[in-house]
């Protein structure tokens, strides 16, 4: 499944998926949100104005990346003509006084004052706070700040930084995967720009996680498992690249020792990495193929082999067809293709395999099957749990 080893002019190694910080060189199909937000804070910078800038999209769809990806722009850029510092926090799991005695400890080493914060662990919001302002109105520098998931911060704090921030020599950028408190929407209007990512189609997110296999592995990586791996967020979850990189961190002490990976052993991984996972459990299973004709068992049973002998994780139309006359021919059927699609619509429905949205056809109604046309299908239930259950019908006891 994994190529021989050859030069790989990208490789970066394992930090390009272990480092949440890690930025790609070229952020792909992001170019303009990349340049509008370089654009407005590069001007920002000279002409000394101060901004509340707020990032929405669903986790793992790149809202850290593309602010860490500017801001580094921004920095190399104007590195010797202006100063300029950034202070990132994770506001999930953080009560206010934790997260503002965080902030002062990075200003503080951040700047040449050396004030003494140790006293003021365990203080009180209004002490933290004060204290806050007067070191951050003190720096000479200007400060970026970068709120990630506030929608885990209470309203009323947030708003004191969104305040204080139009106040001082501070720029706001703040990233939310979903509005957790009915009162962070009162604040939207506070910003001055609000930008909402878009979700990536199917081939976008296939790029993506292509690029971050090249960075990540020396050697040639198998483009149907990334494809597989695409296909399986798509299907499961919504076409972000986070999902991706999760999963490929799981499969990574495997390939990167370039061991051959059955699609069995991905199809355990990656059940794992979904809060549900949208197929038949055992127990339906048997009762689903114990009322079906002794057809749709065998063509089961072959199919299950097939994907077990050969290690693929797609199965064409036509292989699909090419199953359905073998089984045919073991029980003397006559063949029709009526039945056919109904077997291939059935095996969809209880979520066997499910279509590749890599191969869709938009002149193929008349051919399609409840009107999805696609020419290839995915394995989404593992083939050795089909031959178990089929054991189980067959050999009861």
């Amino acid at each position: 499944m994994i190529a021989g080893s050859n030069v790989n002019k990208y490789y970066v190694g394992p930090k390009a998926l272990f480092d949440p910080d890690y930025i790609p060189p070229h952020l792909l199909y992001r170019k303009k949100e990349e340049d509008s937000l370089f654009s407005i804070l590069n001007d920002s910078i000279s002409d000394e104005f101060n901004l509340n800038i707020l990032y929405q999209g669903i986790n793992g769809i790149g809202k850290k990346v593309i602010v860490n990806k500017v801001l580094n722009d921004l920095l190399n850029q104007n590195k010797d003509f202006v100063k300029i510092n950034k202070i990132c926090v994770d506001c999930k799991e953080k009560n206010p006084e934790e997260l503002i005695f965080l902030l002062l400890s990075e200003i503080n080493g951040l700047s040449n004052l050396n004030f003494d914060i140790r006293p003021l662990l365990n203080s009180e919001i209004p002490q933290l706070w004060n204290t806050f302002k007067f070191i951050c109105n003190r720096f000479d520098s200007h400060l970026f700040f970068i709120f990630n998931n506030i929608e885990y911060l209470e309203p009323e704090i947030f708003n004191k930084f969104l305040q204080f921030g139009k106040e001082s020599n501070i720029t706001l950028i703040s990233t939310v995967n979903k509005i957790i408190q009915p009162g962070t929407m009162e604040l939207f209007s506070q910003f001055d720009l609000k930008k909402r990512l878009n979700f990536y189609n199917y081939q976008e997110l296939y790029s993506i996680l292509k690029q971050r296999v090249l960075l990540s592995f020396s050697h040639e990586i198998d483009r149907n498992l990334i494809r597989y791996i695409t296909d399986l967020i798509c299907e499961q979850y919504v076409p972000v690249p986070g999902k991706g990189i999760e999963i490929l961190r799981e499969l990574y002490p495997i390939l990167k020792n370039k061991n051959t990976l059955g699609n069995f052993e991905v199809l355990d991984i990656c059940q794992n990495e979904f809060d549900s996972f949208q197929i038949s459990d055992e127990f339906s299973m048997i009762n689903y193929l114990s009322e079906e004709d002794i057809l749709t068992v065998i063509f089961l049973d072959n199919f299950s082999n097939y994907f077990i002998s050969k290690n693929k994780y797609y199965i064409s139309i036509k292989e699909l067809y090419e199953l359905y006359e073998i089984s045919c021919e073991s029980l003397e059927y006559k063949k029709s293709y009526f039945e056919f699609r109904k077997i291939i619509e059935e095996i969809l429905n209880i979520g066997v395999v499910k279509p590749s949205k890599r191969t869709f056809h938009k002149n193929r109604a008349h051919e399609s099957f409840n009107g999805v046309n696609y020419d290839s299908f995915f394995i989404l239930m593992n083939p050795k749990q089909i031959n178990i259950i089929i054991d189980a019908i067959f050999n009861p006891c």
